[in-house]
């Protein structure tokens, strides 16, 4: 508000106190945001209407639009000097808003002051134009010999990196500079920026070889950009170099100071730009290069041909588009120092992926079978990856399970194959871009004891129009930096207020940590996605179900009514929907065993070592949200042991042109990126910060004596307005002010000047009576000169007489006037034809020097295109003070309507103080309850604490369990091996005794059969052939004759018993050598009956009768143990067993359903700090290791037992 203003609303008020309110008045200057309009973000305007119901109507001062019904928090008063305040830190503005923020980075970005600082955030806009002078390379030098702290030059990413610098050389303190935004804000150039300052002031002292050698290092340093760019980066709608994954790389230096060299960490590559890409957009850089390559040996057809480059409709781009392009890579890649066949095996993976995925799958039944039109791609891939194509083919439409102890092979349905060879080149496609990575920390890093500065290039927060499973991690990221930005930020100011004596006990800290345990903490939605894909049956709709039963009293989370395939989290940058459909799969992202051992089994060495070994992996499969978690929480680990910096990257309009300024955009991007949750926690404290002189100079007006000291005159009027820590403090040089302290004095400073304000007025009404006075003895001057020009008629007239003497020497000097002019209208067109020949003598010659003109237009077109520039900077000029001018009209409009209804806007000022009592009796209320939610989390904390110490106490227990059961098993083992030996030995010997009794038995046998089926055999000892009935040879021979010793020779049967009988593995010693298994069947010995061999002749009648008679008395008896009595003894055995279970119903220690057993959810630690061992003792706790960890427990069991 101007002095003139101050000088109508003061003069002729009653009630000074209740008109000089701060408060929203018809025709004030505002800044208001309209929700409706989608391109007007805090833009400034007048106050036109405020309703009874609160709602404001507003008109625009940039266009003159009428912007209605808005709610009063949307609205803000404004004032003149806060229009063009340009700050170097939006901290230091007057009054800290969305609305003075965003105006300040305005202004300075139409000035091409494209850095801004914001405490310890460097907001950058990107400024789309590399040839601003201050920004230029020519200008680091000013930066680098300011020293330690820039403080000359202006906000820039060379400060970030130059403080970054000093603070790890002077602290021996390993640092971080933290770079987000959106797509194509600019952050990759940036990082650039960055690294090439470090490079640059690593190399301003020492000597030569330390300069050489930093300066190798920043060489390789950006050879890798073209390859991680080319295989990591893609087209999307905001940015034509987008990077899809996240980066960290560790700048590191030595004891000195100096760069030697660097490691880098990706972050979750986008796997589904690898298969397609959305309206607009195009999948990763190197899939075009590949083909605009036009290598003859990968075979590949026109980039039209592939369904994944034709997927966005987008085949051209600015970059990465040409085989010049497709060279450097190339180039870059070599200089690396890989060899020629790595580098053809990258470039053949690429290729085989594109044919890939342009094979197609039938229905063959219930299964699938590959299309006609594949079989050339079928071949192609297979060709460039080194595989079989019949193990392909076969692999794409089946899968092998392992199934109740067996191998089964089921058919795949067309979409679970086209899912499984989309599983199989995102794999393939990520382990290469990660041999990559490797293979550039093969380059860049080196093993060296000094310090590191951490670069982050990480993705921003994102909210589409559908978001999924990549959204839920990459805003995960984002929850997890900005949580760690906002600790650190408020911790600074709190420091800040506390060395400036300030009590800071009642501000609470803008904590988002429930967010992050909702999303990744136990039990929250990315456990519960883990806990949902390990089900067989798992599902997006039992997840959602699952998501919405834990956290639906969570404030961070709601789920509305309608929406049955999606929740909102409420994140620090504000409410994102997310889609659960595919959640399942995209977590999972498995690939089959099969698969991988084709891929491992290629005949080209690149290919064969992408995958890993499946035998060498874990048999519990790690998904994609838990390794994503793990990494978070690794870096997240690593950026606290840190000392961190930030640059914030925007991009100033979708545009993507110079000295375009779109607010709404840029709002959200500094809500996502942090930049107004640093406003959130200023306003948390004291968010107006002024110095005791500028306090002084302009609330001096309220104090007793305004030319006292700045400190005692603000000590005085904070006792004048009775301030409490509620409305403001002061500290040692800066005075600190809630909003409400800000506003008391304004309306009090107004007060005073209202006063002041009549005595000037008094002043100015004498003054007036003093001008009228004059203006009566003006009166009389003028009456004088009246009278003097009353005489002009009577001159007139004489006039007129003199022109009639002179009128005939007028009109003859007229006709000659006349005449003359005939004469020279000849002349003139007789050069008009003389002109017109020799233009047309001029255009023949021109025509015939066409190409000289030609190349005149373009040797002066630079001059006439920098001419029109100028130009057009001219009326841009010419326009923006026009608006000035009708901005200053419409405030001298402005002024006038608020003198016109000053009155009833004290009612609407009476009815506000009115809400902002009710407002602090709701705070009260407010405060009250978060007391009370902040003791129920104490005590939740307590039940968690205990909790967690009953676990350790089960950890324990469960050690001291494992050590008595290994001691347990190694006594076992050693006993085992011991009655192991004695048996061996026992059985080595029955088996000696049990093979020589039935050897005997078996002869015996033999002889007996022998001698009933022949009994009566004569011998021929010259034939050795004997008939039946004839006389038994002799006994009377010699005594060296075997017939000496029996009555005749036994003659071998046909049949021999079963080799088993007789097996050296026979382990049975309790069943008799003749049991029915060791007997021939009767078949052989009917064989061996009627059968005789050549020398035999059959016997007769009678002596057939007498056979049988002496067999049925030399028949060998079976066992007397029937194998019904067998049973009869087995089921004894059974009812003694029965009958001593139910004796015992006792559970033993080692059952889990035994309260005392670990095992058990209900066991409890006992108050004797000992643990009950499963064969009843006891032991303390003292015994166990709490850190023993069961997996090497595991180990030493399996060690063991080998």
């Amino acid at each position: 508000y101007s002095f003139c203003t101050l000088l109508r609303e003061g003069g002729g008020t009653r009630n000074p106190d209740k008109t000089h309110k701060m408060a929203l008045k018809e025709g004030a200057l505002c800044f208001f945001n309209d929700p409706k309009d989608p391109v007007t973000s805090w833009a400034v305007g007048n106050v036109t209407e405020i309703t009874p119901k609160g709602l404001v109507a507003v008109k625009s001062t940039d266009d003159g639009k009428r912007h209605d019904a808005l709610p009063m928090h949307n609205v803000t008063v404004a004032r003149e000097d806060l229009l063009e305040e340009d700050v170097n830190d939006l901290l230091l503005l007057t009054v800290l808003h969305d609305a003075t923020l965003l105006r300040c980075l305005k202004l300075r970005y139409l000035k091409d002051v494209v850095y801004t600082n914001i405490g310890a955030i460097v907001v950058a806009l990107n400024p789309f134009n590399y040839k601003i002078p201050h920004y230029m390379d020519t200008a680091m030098p000013e930066y680098l010999k300011e020293g330690h702290v820039i403080k000359k030059n202006l906000p820039h990413s060379w400060g970030v990196a130059n403080n970054t610098y000093w603070e790890m050389v002077n602290d021996q303190r390993n640092q971080c500079i933290l770079v987000s935004g959106e797509s194509g804000a600019g952050k990759t150039e940036a990082s650039k920026i960055v690294m090439k300052y470090l490079a640059a002031l690593s190399c301003k002292s020492g000597d030569k070889a330390n300069k050489e050698a930093a300066q190798m290092v920043g060489t390789k340093i950006n050879m890798a950009s073209p390859p991680l760019e080319s295989f990591g980066n893609a087209k999307t709608v905001r940015n034509d170099n987008s990077s899809r994954f996240g980066k960290f790389m560790r700048v590191k230096f030595d004891d000195t100071g100096f760069l030697v060299g660097a490691h880098i960490t990706k972050y979750l590559l986008e796997k589904s730009r690898i298969v397609t890409a959305a309206q607009g957009e195009r999948v990763y850089h190197s899939f075009y290069l590949v083909v605009r390559g036009n290598d003859t040996r990968l075979k590949l057809a026109r980039d039209s041909s592939y369904k994944s480059l034709a997927s966005g409709n987008m085949l051209a781009n600015k970059e990465f588009d040409s085989k010049e392009e497709y060279d450097e890579v190339i180039t870059a890649l070599s200089t690396m120092g890989l060899p020629t066949t790595d580098i053809d095996g990258i470039w053949k993976c690429v290729a085989g992926v594109l044919n890939a995925l342009n094979i197609e799958f039938l229905e063959d039944g219930e299964g699938s079978k590959v299309s006609e039109g594949s079989q050339g791609f079928i071949d192609l891939t297979c060709e460039q990856w080194g595989i079989d194509s019949e193990v392909l083919k076969k692999e794409a439409v089946t899968t092998t399970m392992f199934v109740g102890g067996q191998w089964i092979t089921k058919v795949l349905s067309p979409v679970k194959a086209v899912d499984g060879r989309d599983s199989l080149v995102k794999a393939t496609y990520d382990y290469e871009f990660g041999w990559l990575i490797e293979k550039c920390n093969e380059m860049l890093d080196v093993n060296c004891e000094g310090t590191w500065v951490g670069l982050l290039d990480i993705f921003g927060f994102e909210d589409f129009e559908v978001n999924s499973f990549e959204q839920i991690c990459i805003n995960l990221a984002n929850e997890s930096l900005q949580g760690h930005y906002n600790e650190f930020i408020f911790t600074k100011d709190m420091e800040l207020c506390r060395a400036e004596g300030i009590d800071v006990t009642e501000v609470e800290f803008p904590d988002n940590a429930e967010c992050l345990n909702m999303v990744s903490g136990r039990g929250g939605i990315l456990a519960l996605l883990d806990e949902e894909c390990s089900l067989g049956k798992g599902s997006s709709a039992g997840f959602l179900h699952n998501v919405e039963e834990h956290h639906k009293k969570n404030p961070f989370f709601r789920k509305k009514a309608l929406a049955k395939n999606s929740f909102i989290i409420r994140h620090y940058a504000g409410d994102v929907s997310y889609d659960v459909t595919g959640v399942l799969d995209k977590n999972r992202d498995t690939l089959k065993e099969a698969y991988k051992n084709m891929m491992r089994a290629s005949s080209d060495p690149f290919i064969a070592v992408l995958h890993p070994d499946p035998a060498t992996q874990n048999a519990k499969k790690q998904t994609v949200g838990g390794f994503f978690k793990e990494q978070v929480a690794l870096l997240m680990e690593l950026i606290n042991s840190t000392n961190p910096h930030w640059i914030r990257c925007v991009k100033p309009h979708p545009a993507k042109k110079p000295l375009h300024f779109d607010g709404v955009s840029t709002m959200k991007q500094l809500a996502s990126s942090g930049v107004l949750g640093t406003v959130k926690i200023r306003k948390a404290g004291y968010p107006i910060r002024l110095n005791y002189d500028a306090f002084k100079v302009r609330y001096r007006i309220i104090a007793s004596d305004p030319c006292a000291e700045p400190k005692a005159v603000a000590q005085d009027i904070f006792s004048t307005l009775e301030f409490t820590k509620k409305e403001g403090q002061l500290g040692v040089t800066i005075v600190f002010l809630k909003t409400s302290g800000y506003v008391e004095l304004e309306k009090m400073k107004r007060v005073r000047l209202a006063v002041f304000a009549k005595t000037l007025v008094m002043s100015a009404q004498t003054h007036m009576s003093r001008l009228r006075v004059a203006c009566q003895r003006k009166v009389a001057q003028v009456e004088v000169i009246q009278t003097y020009l009353r005489s002009k008629p009577s001159e007139i007239l004489w006039r007129r007489k003199q022109y009639a003497l002179i009128e005939d020497k007028i009109i003859e000097a007229t006709k000659q006037l006349l005449v003359g002019v005939k004469e020279e209208d000849i002349q003139r067109k007789e050069i008009a034809e003389e002109e017109d020949a020799a233009q047309k003598a001029m255009v023949a010659s021109l025509l015939d020097g066409l190409e000289g003109v030609i190349q005149h237009w373009k040797d002066t077109k630079p001059a006439r295109d920098e001419a029109a520039r100028v130009a057009v900077l001219d009326t841009e000029s010419g326009e923006r003070n026009v608006i000035l001018h009708k901005e200053k009209d419409a405030l001298a409009a402005l002024l006038k309507e608020v003198e016109e209804h000053k009155y009833e806007m004290e009612d609407l000022q009476y009815e506000r103080e009115e809400n902002e009592k009710l407002a602090e009796e709701m705070k009260k209320q407010e405060e009250q309850e978060k007391e009370r939610q902040l003791e129920e989390a104490r005590r939740e904390a307590e039940r968690e604490a205990q909790a967690q110490e009953i676990e350790r106490q089960r950890h324990i227990a469960l050690a001291v369990w494992a050590q008595q059961e290994e001691r347990e098993e190694m006594e076992q083992r050693k006993m085992q091996a011991v009655l192991e030996r004695k048996e061996t030995a026992k059985k080595k010997r029955m088996l000696t005794q049990l093979t020589a009794k039935e050897l005997k038995e078996q002869e015996r046998l033999q002889i007996a059969r022998s001698r009933l089926q022949y009994p009566e055999r004569t011998f021929d000892t010259s034939s050795k052939v004997f008939t039946a009935g004839s006389q038994r040879p002799s006994t009377s021979t010699t005594p060296a004759s075997p017939q000496s010793q029996s009555p005749f020779k036994p003659v071998h049967l046909p049949y021999s018993p079963p080799p088993s009988s007789v097996s050296p593995h026979r382990t049975s010693v309790g069943r008799s050598s003749c049991s029915p298994s060791h007997r021939p069947s009767p078949s052989l010995r009917a064989a061996s009956i009627t059968s005789p061999s050549p020398e035999y002749s059959p016997p007769s009648i009678g002596g057939l009768t007498s056979q049988k008679e002496r067999l049925s008395q030399a028949r060998v008896q079976p066992e007397t143990l029937s194998s019904l009595d067998m049973v009869t003894r087995l089921r004894k055995l059974k009812d003694v067993r029965d009958g001593s279970l139910m004796i015992s119903p006792k559970i033993s220690l080692k059952d889990r359903r035994n309260p005392e057993n670990p095992n058990n959810p209900r066991w409890r630690p006992s108050e004797d700090d000992t643990v009950l061992l499963p064969d009843g003792t006891k032991v303390p706790t003292s015994r166990a290791s709490p850190s023993d960890d069961p997996q090497e427990r595991r180990r030493r069991r399996a060690g063991l037992k080998q």
